[in-house]
């Protein structure tokens, strides 16, 4: 007999659960490219999206819906950089607040995917690049088109 007789809830697993793994990602900016780092994320086998940012409130129920895990919404960034239990962090909002939002994450302890541009100014990229040397945190900037035809070609005629 199975534990399931004895505790009718473990019997039972709501939809939005999935098997843990060992990393959790919060979204920074939730708009159209949020989507498609939520997808890639939770389609490895390393990490999940578990807190999603954005100035709009959002709808826990919905959104676990959407992305097929539970995800916690804040219209707080620090609260959510406050949180132990994220590891890294997405960035997906508007350029002009790029800078500032990998800064507080760097700071925060958290891992950056940064979607391009990194900054609007070379000071403010130069921040970045102090916060996350200072903090000891690990960074990558997300610029998928290098690899497409088009710009290494481009890349080949100006070599």
């Amino acid at each position: 007999m199975g534990l399931g007789a004895h505790y009718p809830s473990l019997s039972r697993r709501p939809v939005f659960l999935r098997p843990m793994k060992p990393y959790n990602v919060a979204i920074i900016g939730y708009g159209w490219v949020s989507t498609a780092h939520i997808q890639a994320i939770n389609a490895t086998s390393h990490a999940q999206v578990t807190a999603v940012y954005s100035s709009r409130p959002q709808n826990a129920a919905e959104l676990s819906a959407r992305h097929g895990g539970r995800i916690e919404p804040f219209t707080d960034l620090d609260a959510m950089l406050r949180r132990p239990d994220i590891h890294a962090v997405s960035i997906c909002s508007y350029p002009h607040q790029h800078a500032a939002q990998a800064i507080a994450a760097a700071r925060a302890g958290k891992h950056i995917i940064l979607e391009k541009p990194i900054s609007l100014s070379a000071a403010d990229a130069r921040a970045v690049a102090a916060a996350v040397k200072a903090s000891g945190v690990r960074t990558c900037v997300c610029f998928e088109c290098r690899f497409s035809s088009q710009f290494l070609e481009i890349g080949r005629a100006h070599v």
